[in-house]
């Protein structure tokens, strides 16, 4: 994990950690930048929620002309049917994660108290670990993203992929990943037989409300209280 910069990493206050939430960025900002952002999401009654925030390597990015930026894996482009999924990075970024889930499994937390998702290009991300994982994770959130490499799947199916809880999330004026884009993500995973719930957000464009907020933490409380 040495070519990645350190998390952000926001302890539970009152008392050890009992649970984890691992939230993945989106292209070309920070864990910083979420870890102002996540504080909007009230901690579940009873759980006591490390809140971890990595931040990507940086890379050129082709549908920013090469730029260099943070990024989990190389866009050339953000229509549903242009885009050619980068699978070399993508894999990397899901074993990074993969990585940070085992270091809080050697922290004591169990895996079925872990949590993992994120926003964009980092909701991509964590989609893609969570139907893969060989351990059993409290569920993944995704916001505003779609599945990566759907070709993969079912045969790529972990061995817990049945039974995770998937909350996904996408507003109806999201102009830079297609609404339509999440919605067909969803439904391809809810017809192979993934528990996903597709939360829709009237005029959101590509960001996030009070309202989803209050359904993450809603969600949280659901999977990790207790």
């Amino acid at each position: 994990m040495a070519s990645y910069p350190a998390p952000i990493v926001v302890e539970p206050r009152g008392g050890d950690a009992n649970a984890a939430m691992i939230l993945l960025h989106g292209l070309g900002d920070t864990g910083r930048g979420w870890a102002g952002a996540a504080g909007q999401i009230p901690t579940p009654a009873g759980a006591h929620v490390r809140w971890v925030f990595p931040t990507a390597k940086t890379m050129p990015v082709t549908l920013n002309g090469g730029m260099r930026m943070t990024a989990w894996f190389d866009l050339n482009a953000l229509d549903e049917r242009s885009i050619v999924d980068d699978r070399g990075e993508i894999d990397a970024s899901v074993e990074y994660l993969n990585a940070l889930v085992r270091e809080q499994m050697d922290k004591g937390i169990p895996s079925e108290k872990i949590m993992i998702g994120g926003f964009s290009q980092g909701g991509a991300i964590a989609l893609t670990a969570a139907l893969r994982s060989e351990v059993k994770l409290a569920g993944c959130v995704a916001m505003s993203t779609y599945l990566p490499l759907r070709a993969d799947y079912p045969d790529r199916f972990g061995a817990h992929a049945k039974s995770l809880k998937i909350f996904q999330a996408h507003g109806t004026s999201d102009m830079v990943l297609q609404y339509s884009y999440g919605k067909m993500s969803a439904e391809l995973m809810q017809a192979a037989g993934v528990d996903v719930d597709f939360k829709t957000y009237n005029g959101m464009a590509h960001s996030a409300c009070a309202e989803e907020f209050d359904d993450v933490a809603d969600f949280l409380k659901a999977r990790l209280a207790g």
